[in-house]
């Protein structure tokens, strides 16, 4: 599948990017064949909560970080900073509704148009989503988008704190609306659901899949159906957020569908699911896909003693691309001080942006730019024994060309090698540390295959650690 992805210059042509189909190679590229590296930072709510100082602060932070992707959606509908407030139709940080009430209920076919309003200086809700849409195209920045966040307004699954609003024919014409307006920005990923299982409560299938097919008649002018095999889908890139059921997710009910290019997996607190459901989704066939960690656990995310830090993200990031993801989310939570979060951010959530697991992003993207993550394969035979189980697995893997082998250690501890399966067949080989957490490379030393084969230990001061063995 295709979209069109904003090169940041005016001048140019926007790039082509697509979804790779390879048994090997399952990532996103561009359509010069150029990888495209999803780093994804979430910010839910960010059409109603922030101002638009607050959408270049926060994207100036995380570009800087470099972070390609951010999470967003526009009916969010959390106007409080308690964990399970709600509005039906929430006013933006500017006052301004996203839906006209009919009947004294907002309808999705009705978004709140005023004549005469810009993106930098808006008189309506849709205004602000523009400049927003505009910031990350500035910026070279990819928008997953989510049209609706489907546990409160589709599925309705909170009970008291949900309203279900949209149906089939509605989500088609809301689709429609917003494919046409956006037509033109070609930086735009679709991503239905909204953190609910598409048949929860009720099968609402048929609702989403409605929403493809409106989105792709906005932006192409034509209706396609959700089951046609169309090259029209090739204009629109589309995946679906599902809840944070590890094993569940966008796989179970829409993998064969051609609207749906790319699976997504949440797997929220669940910290110790995160290669069980990588996995899952790599081993899928007929058709081959490539998968997006979108959303797990948050850093500040849990209680007193037990709050996700640093080490937990990079140990999810890390487990994703090793057991075959093609991308990597973060987010924050809470930090010390109570401010946050920042799917809906309060108080003093600027602050949260130099978290230590936001600071360790950046040296997850250099490692795995540098060693050419999209060759990579997971093989855990690379692993002798005594792998680890839940966020202490180790992950292990090759490249497509067998010229290396690299291994994540989330906690400092013996790693057995099978040498076996190492790369060459030389008595030496060359190994070299690298500290996630502050994105430092150790000596590149050499160790016999003998030596390897007892087992190799990270630095005592790593907490957790990444090697690399290549031929000498």
């Amino acid at each position: 599948m295709v979209f069109f992805f904003s090169c940041g210059h005016p001048n140019q042509d926007p790039q082509k990017v697509r979804t790779e189909y390879s048994e090997k190679n399952r990532h996103l590229v561009t359509a010069d064949g150029e990888p495209f590296f999803w780093l994804g930072g979430t910010v839910w709510g960010m059409s109603e909560w922030m101002t638009r100082e607050d959408i270049d602060y926060y994207l100036d932070d995380r570009s800087d970080k470099g972070f390609s992707v951010v999470q967003v959606c526009l009916l969010w509908g959390k106007r409080s900073e308690h964990p399970t407030s709600f509005a039906l139709n929430a006013e933006n940080v500017y006052g301004h509704r996203a839906l006209r009430e009919i009947n004294g209920e907002p309808d999705p076919t009705h978004p709140w148009i005023e004549e005469g309003g810009t993106p930098n200086q808006p008189n309506d809700y849709w205004d602000h989503v523009d400049y927003l849409v505009e910031a990350m195209a500035k910026r070279n920045m990819v928008l997953a988008l989510l049209p609706v966040w489907g546990r409160r307004y589709v599925n309705a699954t909170h009970p008291g704190f949900s309203m279900p609003i949209f149906g089939p024919d509605k989500m088609h014409l809301y689709g429609q609306f917003l494919g046409q307006r956006y037509a033109s920005h070609t930086h735009i990923i679709w991503v239905l659901g909204g953190d609910v299982k598409a048949d929860h409560g009720a099968d609402h299938r048929s609702s989403y899949r409605a929403m493809a097919e409106g989105i792709l008649e906005g932006v192409t002018g034509e209706r396609v159906a959700w089951s046609e095999n169309s090259p029209l889908w090739d204009h629109v890139l589309m995946t679906y957020h599902p809840d944070g059921a590890p094993m569940i997710n966008s796989s179970s009910w829409f993998h064969t569908d051609p609207w749906l290019d790319f699976n997504m997996i949440e797997t929220f607190v669940h910290k110790d699911a995160i290669v069980k459901a990588v996995r899952q989704d790599y081993s899928l066939a007929a058709p081959i896909k490539p998968s997006i960690m979108g959303e797990p656990a948050y850093e500040g995310q849990g209680g007193p003693g037990d709050a996700r830090q640093g080490i937990h993200m990079r140990r999810q990031a890390y487990q994703s691309f090793f057991s075959g993801a093609a991308g990597f989310t973060y987010g924050g939570y809470y930090d010390e001080k109570n401010n946050g979060p920042l799917f809906s951010p309060f108080g003093a959530w600027r602050e949260m942006l130099d978290l230590e697991g936001a600071r360790s992003m950046t040296h997850l993207k250099s490692f795995c730019l540098t060693h050419d993550w999209y060759r990579w394969i997971p093989d855990q035979s690379l692993i002798e024994a005594d792998t680890g189980k839940g966020q202490f697995e180790q992950v292990a893997v090759t490249s497509t060309k067998k010229d290396f082998a690299l291994y994540y250690l989330p906690e400092n501890r013996l790693c057995k090698i099978n040498v076996g399966k190492l790369v060459g067949t030389q008595d030496s080989l060359s190994i070299q540390w690298f500290d996630p957490s502050t994105g430092k490379y150790g000596d590149q030393t050499l160790m016999s295959s003998t030596q390897l084969g007892t087992g190799v230990s990270p630095p005592a001061y790593y907490k957790d650690a990444l090697l690399v063995i290549s031929a000498k």
